[in-house]
This record gives structure tokens, C-alpha cells and sequence, in this order.
């Protein structure tokens, strides 16, 4: 969806690019798109002014603990990799805005999501998911979960419509499959 694109006018350097004369402090943006990472590189952690990472369509399952420590990430793309449970590093970023996980094999997010106190976005489309954090109540910015691809009974959806009224729910039609 366009809301999780990053902007035209940001300069994303895919990982391949990426050389010792770059000068780490004026990246804004890496990808590591499509690289069949299981996990990623050390060197990450120089990217100090990092605000969009990508890292979509690889075989990681986990992250390294510094990205905690890349305090300017706004946006942060997991899709298509084998995710569990959501990192708990990603909890630890308070300037996080868009998080991008469809296609992983998370069953919930984690409660420590309310650290990541000014997300708007959470993309959860084609997760098991089967349940969400009550913590979810605690984000202040949340303006749009997408949980399309996902089955969920009707019971559910409402009362997830209870808790979050002022948040765009994206849900598939209700089905009786989860009671």
C-alpha cells in the first residue's frame, strides 16, 4: 500500500552498493532486499542516522540486539522472512512510525509493542496471527493495522473494533473458524 512506501525523494542504497568510501552518517536508507539473509551484518550497526530499513524477502528469524540502538528508524520492512515472534528489539524504538511484517509466521505481537510509542502502521497481512496485545491500546499515533489475509471469528473483530475505535482495522470477513 502506498501508506507503506518510502518516500520517492529518499535515497535507498541496497546493500550491494554499499562501500567502504560510502560515508555511513548520510545513509538514511539500506536494503537488504532479496539477499537470502539468515542473518544481517554487524556492519549495519555504523549506519548510525538510519531511517528506513529494509530487509524484505530473506530467511531471517531473528535480529541482531544494535538495532535497538538505530534510534532514528521510522520505518522498518520484515516482510517475507521467517519471523516467530517479532523481535523485541524493534520495541525499543520510540521514533518507529511504519512496521511492515506481512508474510512471516508471527501467532501475536509482542506486549513491549507499546514501546515503540509513535507507530502508525503495523502490516500484519498473511500472519498466523490469533492474538494481539492489549498493549496495542497504548500506542498513541496507531492509526491502521492491516490483518487482511488472516481468519478471524467475528467475536474477535469486535471487540478489537471495541478497543481500538479510533484505529483503520483491515480484517477479512469474519469466519466461524476460531471459537
Amino acid at each position: 500500500s502506498v501508506f507503506a512506501k518510502i518516500p520517492d525523494s529518499v535515497k535507498v542504497y541496497h546493500w550491494s552498493e554499499v562501500s567502504d568510501t560510502l560515508d555511513r552518517d548520510a545513509v538514511v536508507a539500506l536494503s537488504f532486499h532479496k539477499m537470502k539473509l539468515e542473518s544481517l551484518p554487524s556492519e549495519l550497526e555504523e549506519f548510525k542516522n538510519l531511517q528506513y530499513l529494509v530487509v524484505g524477502k530473506n530467511k531471517l528469524t531473528d535480529l541482531p540486539d544494535f538495532v535497538a540502538d538505530l534510534k532514528h528508524l521510522i520505518y522498518v520492512d520484515l516482510s517475507q522472512n521467517r519471523f516467530k515472534e517479532l523481535p523485541e528489539e524493534i520495541c525499543a524504538l520510540t521514533s518507529l512510525e511504519k512496521l511492515i511484517l506481512n508474510r512471516n509466521e508471527l501467532k501475536t505481537l509482542p506486549e513491549c509493542i507499546s514501546g515503540a510509542s509513535s507507530i502508525s502502521y503495523i502490516d500484519l497481512w498473511d500472519n498466523p496471527i490469533r492474538t494481539l496485545p492489549e498493549s496495542l491500546v497504548d500506542l498513541p499515533n496507531l492509526k491502521k493495522i492491516d490483518l487482511s489475509g488472516i481468519k478471524f471469528s467475528p467475536k474477535f473483530q469486535e471487540d478489537w473494533y471495541g478497543k481500538l475505535p479510533r484505529v483503520k482495522l483491515i480484517f477479512e470477513e469474519p469466519c466461524d473458524c476460531m471459537n
